[in-house]
């Protein structure tokens, strides 16, 4: 059996001929999708941090979503996905009380930044803010794709 480590880069090995195609790299994009649930984050109000994957040197981010299976039963559970020197940076801070998938929006300082090259491999994280009062109930799935 043959193990990718993603981002896979693709390229012609053949001599290149005169078409246009000939001359093209091509990078296939890897999607890791963890779940965040309240066994991960604990039930007690405060701030967790889960470490979800580790992107390697070279990757970029292109997207990040948030689909929210079993809301958070406390008015003010937040979560954001980023890396350990930009919290937010693949997605700021989002309430997690009501089901439903969060789509990528990233600002234009956001998407600059997500395309720029990571220089050595980092890990990607997620944080939950869980305010005020405990909660029984919550869950998560991060979807985030680096090419």
């Amino acid at each position: 059996m043959t193990t990718f480590s993603y981002p896979l880069n693709v390229r012609n090995h053949e001599p290149p001929g005169p078409e246009a195609v000939n001359l093209v790299e091509a990078r296939v994009p890897g999607r890791y999708s963890v779940v965040v649930n309240t066994a991960k984050t604990g039930t007690a109000a405060g701030t967790t941090t889960i470490p979800l994957f580790v992107a390697p040197a070279g990757a970029t981010f292109y997207e990040c979503v948030l689909d929210i299976t079993t809301a958070f039963d406390n008015l003010t559970t937040n979560i954001r996905v980023g890396t350990p020197t930009s919290t937010g940076i693949l997605y700021a801070a989002t309430t997690a009380n009501t089901a439903g998938r969060r789509a990528y929006a990233g600002t234009a300082a956001q998407v600059s930044a997500n395309a720029i090259p990571l220089t050595a491999d980092t890990t990607v994280q997620a944080i939950v803010s869980i305010d005020t009062s405990a909660v029984t109930a919550g869950s998560v799935i991060v979807h985030v794709v680096i090419g």
